[in-house]
């Protein structure tokens, strides 16, 4: 029995399955997030400026958005910083740490909501959802992937920061105990293997490598995502 329980138990770590209110017994995932400061967050942001160069771009087109959450939203650069992209639209930021979303509520009048976006139950649909540099650290890509189609309307904008992976056939996962955080290799392979299994169609989404405009080579190239569906 003992045996049968150790293999059971290998296989839903390596399906990256949450258990009982739990990540796979790392019970302090995104426990730790948030305990950066708002420069470290704008930092990490103009790191990679060409990034949200190309998403300001690619959102200044799209004129039929009204509603637009941004999933892992930190210290709310964009709410604070850039938030005459928002004008006369209804922006909600998510984000798992309570200390990032408080912060964010003192200094924005926004609406903005502390949770697992990818355990989250609810029934609103948004036309926009885009999130930056969070499906880097999730404990659950494909999950996470499924959600943001899900919760879309129409258009959906995700970008990684760790690289454009396109040789990988699986996503691969590190753990960091002391920070409490997974950092992702996504897989090319089997993002666009998700978002077919999530119902949608070969040219409902652009999966696309993007100069992020880091100063490390390796880390130059980052993978982008890019979803309409063809009905609302």
């Amino acid at each position: 029995m003992n045996f049968i329980l150790c293999v059971a138990q290998k296989k839903l770590k390596n399906l990256n399955v949450v258990l009982s209110g739990e990540y796979l017994g790392k019970s302090n995932y995104g426990k730790l997030w948030g305990s950066e400061n708002y420069d470290w967050y704008r930092k990490i942001h103009n790191s990679n400026y060409l990034i949200h160069k190309n998403f300001k771009e690619y959102f200044s087109q799209k004129k039929d958005v009204k509603t637009v959450p941004e999933v892992g939203c930190g210290y709310g650069i964009y709410p604070i910083e850039n938030k005459e992209l928002f004008n006369n639209l209804q922006y909600t930021g998510f984000d798992i740490s309570q200390q990032a979303i408080d912060y964010c509520k003192q200094k924005s009048d926004f609406e903005f909501i502390c949770d697992d976006f990818i355990k989250i139950q609810w029934n609103r649909k948004f036309d926009l959802v885009f999130s930056h540099a969070v499906i880097d650290h999730v404990y659950n890509i494909n999950s996470f992937l499924s959600k943001i189609v899900e919760s879309t309307k129409k258009y959906a904008y995700v970008n990684s920061y760790r690289g454009y992976f396109n040789e990988l056939k699986n996503h691969k996962q590190n753990w960091f105990e002391n920070e409490g955080i997974y950092y992702n290799d996504i897989s090319v392979y089997k993002t666009r293997e998700t978002l077919l299994g999530c119902g949608l169609n070969e040219d409902e989404f652009i999966i696309s490598s993007q100069k992020s405009g880091q100063n490390d080579k390796n880390l130059d190239v980052q993978l982008c995502i890019e979803i309409q569906k063809n009905s609302v």
